[in-house]
């Protein structure tokens, strides 16, 4: 797969450095709390919070779910390995933004990953950012919008026999209240409220492994098993090949984390600061997303039976409740719901950028006709809302992929220095952490 590949080669020109310094950076920054400076700068804190926020959705319950039902246990794995290779596909992305900022916080590429592809992509390849707006755009709008309403109203009637006329307006409505107040209140909401139903969800899932040992440990052997053999089914159902479990582990890993389509260059990269405190504040979010947090709902989902005949939200509340009773299914329903709605109004905010370096206007009428795709989500085909996704999400990899490698060989020297020297080189001086006052 491109995308692995491209993994491999980003980590070796960057000499690895997301992985050996992204922690250190981030537990300086998060505990700096501070304001935004402007309506249209994002401090390093907040961005992370909302850029958490909007990563962290139905991917994180229903994705892992169809990933494991469709590709077996070793579906697992590879997402973990497209989430640490999208920590340099993000890292790259958020330091170039930051790096070429223009001087006016206006301007249409301001913070999007149009602004490097603008710079390099010349002459014959001048179209790539817009092609890579489009796609964001339609991403945004379509896609990651009607799969987080209709996997939450799949869920509610799945679980509670909910009309999903009345889960699209209760979305609709709820969205709407959001993202009409503009980008300031998308992160007002995200930064509030997803930290705290993140932790609720990963210690309830924490909460079903610890009491489950023995299950849990099976499941994380079953992920390593997997991954590299043919896993076999009992019950004369069909077993799940090594193809299998990478094709559709990278691809809802992918869609969860959203790391190499240029979505961090929006939050993180909003903001003044040293490059490389974005850089680094970025590249932990697929870490979180998906390491962290996909990796308890699918374990939680391998120590439970159902997951070769149960699959989307559906399976995770079962296999919650299996653990935890009601209290589980509950904790599986909250969390749907807020990680829908935050992913949305995260990609509201994105797709927007894009509509107006399109040469959209009319900012009222594209978040009318963002609403109404919201409320026609919840009645369309799954499988085919999925499906769809997946070939856009392709599409957008390769054309903004290949052009951030080029971008990343002009830069390489410069930014792995910025980066090396911003943490003290080999973690031995701190001092460029200490004596200057960054924007956190």
């Amino acid at each position: 797969m491109v995308y692995l590949e491209l993994g491999v080669i980003f980590v070796y020109i960057t000499r690895g450095v997301a992985w050996r310094k992204s922690l250190k950076v981030f537990l300086k920054i998060i505990g700096n709390d501070s304001t935004d400076s402007s309506s249209h700068i994002i401090s390093h804190r907040r961005a992370f919070f909302t850029s958490v926020a909007a990563t962290v959705g139905i991917g994180n319950i229903a994705g892992v779910a169809t990933a494991i039902h469709l590709g077996g246990p070793g579906a697992m794995f590879w997402m973990w390995v497209s989430a640490l290779f999208g920590m340099f596909f993000r890292m790259t992305s958020t330091y170039m933004v930051i790096r070429l900022r223009p001087e006016d916080e206006k301007s249409l590429s301001f913070a999007t990953p149009m602004l490097y592809l603008e710079k390099y992509m010349t002459g014959g390849l001048r179209f790539i950012p817009q092609i890579v707006a489009l796609l964001l755009l339609i991403q945004g709008v379509v896609l990651y919008n009607m799969v987080q309403a209709n996997s939450l109203a799949q869920a509610m009637h799945n679980l509670f026999d909910v009309p999903n006329i009345l889960t699209a307006l209760v979305t609709t409505l709820c969205v709407g209240v959001v993202i009409l107040g503009g980008l300031k209140k998308i992160v007002d909401y995200c930064s509030l409220i997803a930290p705290v139903v993140i932790t609720i969800y990963v210690m309830t899932g924490l909460l079903v492994l610890i009491l489950n040992p023995s299950q849990a440990i099976n499941g994380l052997g079953n992920v390593f098993a997997s991954a590299f053999m043919p896993h076999s089914v009992a019950g004369g159902v069909a077993g799940y090949t090594v193809l299998q479990a990478m094709q559709f582990g990278v691809s809802r890993g992918i869609f969860s984390h959203m790391s190499g389509m240029g979505t961090s260059a929006f939050l993180q990269g909003a903001n003044k600061d040293n490059p490389a405190a974005g850089a680094f504040m970025s590249a932990i979010t697929p870490f979180v997303d998906t390491i962290i947090i996909c990796s308890i709902t699918g374990l939680v989902i391998l120590s439970d039976s159902d997951w070769q005949y149960e699959t989307g939200a559906h399976l995770t509340a079962l296999a919650f409740e299996s653990g935890l009773g009601s209290f589980g299914e509950w904790v599986v329903v909250g969390s749907l719901i807020v990680f829908a709605l935050t992913t949305i109004a995260g990609f509201a905010h994105i797709s927007e950028r894009c509509f107006k370096y399109l040469g959209g206007k009319n900012e009222i009428g594209y978040r009318i006709i963002f609403l109404m795709v919201t409320f026609l989500g919840p009645f369309l085909n799954l499988g085919f809302v999925w499906s769809l996704s997946d070939i856009i999400i392709g599409i957008t990899v390769i054309f903004h992929l290949i052009p951030l490698l080029y971008v990343l060989l002009k830069n390489n020297r410069e930014m792995k220095s910025s980066l090396f020297e911003f943490v003290g080189g080999n973690g031995e001086n701190q001092s460029h952490l200490q004596s200057k006052k960054y924007n956190y």
